[in-house]
């Protein structure tokens, strides 16, 4: 039986050596360090993560009345992928949707499209819960002074319906600041340079952490150990791997390794596999998603998914290799990535297509004039300087475009099927950008029931005290997650997770 005396050591440096023998171990495992813990201090809620599910959960949990919260963030700003992704937020029957004329779109048709995208590996059940109150994270938001686009509500990739609306200033950080406001005026305290060693379990459940304060990523030699209690229950809000080389290689080996990935740094995963050391189930870790909206001309996440969001909807993108169209661009993630990464040399090296749009029909979009000053976009004043550029042949880029206005006429694709309701007949200047999806987010993760308790990989069963949400989480989505959704789903599960805990502690 594992006791609160016992510890795993893990680092930020994992090798699959040690990956292989972490799994091999079981949670029951023997351990060499066997002294009596001394706790610095006990709180009532740790929550490990400081992106939207941690501080979602924060709120939330704080206004339970549970007692004292405790977030504790790994790098030395708050908001994890979340302060940094580009503030999507996918809300059926919102105010601006409405406001649009559209009446016919409802939790059930965002849960459709999931599950078409999700290839038949989602979480029905899950997704049903967290559409169903989507409109209470919308409003989380806004009571917490979240600022959405007047007007702006569109139909992205793989949706049926216009319902995806942007943050302000196009970043998922106008959400995260103002979580993080409302939560420390309330009473929660956050902290920064926290990384979590290791779970302190007792007879199967966990009771407190074992943390290295004041570390600076990722240098496992600074800060120093704290063991904090927690008497009522710890949240795991940390996100995914898509930047532990190791465990994508790992878990997909098919994944190409030179691809650039849009998370920050801090997505390791050690949180996960402590989780996994200590008897939490994984699910769907192969399943790695990339964003088939990122540009080899940036690295990270950058503008490009913004601008793109333009692209797809009005434009087109065609292969320099032949100067053809290759794919419907208003698909979804796995689909548009696929059909981009089949674009290569005979060298196996990438053959960076291009996707462009009229450049007077958006002169002064934030997109554009922040692509074009970061040069990972081109103002372009004709189709011959286009096919120079970019060293295509000229009458086959001549033809695909005159095909694709042809088609916009017809408001019908007969090569890809795409959906042509937004598409513009195009005529230069153009904006023209080069494309190339990056690893964006980790469809796997620990497995919970609806309330987000984790479960047992020996039993099925929640283990005591442990609770998980957000991209931490593994099987909600299936093989591939819809544009918009995580921030939904983060921001729900962290209110679903408050009820969850206070249930429990009820008895």
């Amino acid at each position: 039986m594992q006791s609160r005396r016992q510890f795993l050591k893990l680092g930020t440096g994992v090798t699959l050596g040690g990956l292989g023998a972490m799994f091999t171990t079981g949670a029951n495992a023997a351990d060499n360090c066997q002294s009596t813990i001394q706790w610095d201090e006990t709180v009532d809620v740790v929550i490990i993560g400081s992106g939207f599910a941690g501080l979602s959960a924060a709120v939330n949990v704080n206004r339970k009345k549970l007692g004292k919260v405790l977030v504790l963030e790994k790098m030395q700003v708050f908001g994890g992928n979340s302060a940094i992704n580009g503030g999507w937020l996918a809300i059926p029957k919102n105010p601006i949707q409405l406001a649009q004329g559209v009446n016919d779109d409802s939790p059930a048709e965002l849960v459709k499209d999931q599950i078409k995208s999700g290839r038949g590996m989602a979480d029905v059940p899950m997704l049903e819960q967290i559409a169903s109150r989507s409109l209470e994270a919308y409003d989380l938001c806004v009571q917490s002074g979240v600022k959405f686009r007047e007007g702006f509500n569109i139909q992205v990739g793989g949706h049926n319906k216009a319902r995806a609306i942007r943050t302000q200033h196009g970043t998922g950080g106008d959400i995260t600041t103002k979580l993080l406001e409302v939560a420390k005026a309330e009473g929660v305290e956050a902290r920064l340079q926290q990384y979590v060693e290791d779970f302190i379990m007792e007879s199967g459940r966990i009771v407190g952490v074992k943390v290295r304060s004041n570390y600076r990523y990722p240098d496992m030699s600074t800060g120093e150990i704290r063991h904090i209690k927690a008497s009522k229950g710890v949240i795991l809000a940390h996100g995914g791997f898509a930047q532990n080389m190791a465990l994508r290689a790992l878990f997909d080996p098919s994944l190409d390794p030179t691809l650039d990935c849009t998370n920050a740094a801090g997505a390791t995963g050690e949180v996960t596999l402590t989780a996994m050391h200590h008897g939490a189930l994984p699910v769907h870790m192969n399943m790695i998603q990339t964003g088939h909206w990122g540009s080899p001309d940036e690295g990270g996440f950058g503008w490009s998914n913004a601008l793109l969001s333009i692209t797809w909807h009005e434009g087109m993108s065609v292969s320099v290799l032949n100067g053809r169209r290759y794919m419907d661009e208003r698909a979804d993630r796995k689909t548009c990535s696929e059909a981009i990464m089949k674009n290569r040399h005979p060298d196996g090296s990438p053959a960076y297509p291009i996707a462009f749009f009229n450049y007077l029909d958006h002169p002064d979009d934030d997109r554009v004039v922040r692509a074009l000053r970061d040069k990972m976009a081109w103002k372009v004043d004709s189709i011959e300087a286009m096919a120079k550029q970019f060293n295509i042949d000229e009458a086959a880029l001549k033809a695909s475009i005159a095909e694709h206005n042809q088609h916009v006429e017809a408001r019908h694709d007969p090569l890809f099927n795409r959906k042509m309701d937004t598409a513009q007949l195009l005529k230069p200047p153009f904006v023209v950008s080069r494309v190339w999806p990056k690893v964006h987010y980790c469809m796997g993760g620990l497995k919970t029931d609806l309330g987000g308790r984790v479960l047992a990989s020996r039993t099925l069963n929640p283990m005591p005290n442990l609770y998980a949400i957000g991209e931490s989480t593994g099987g909600i989505h299936g093989e591939t997650r819809l544009s918009s959704t995580s921030c939904l789903e983060c921001l729900v599960m962290g209110i679903v997770v408050a009820e969850t805990l206070a249930s429990d502690l009820r008895g």
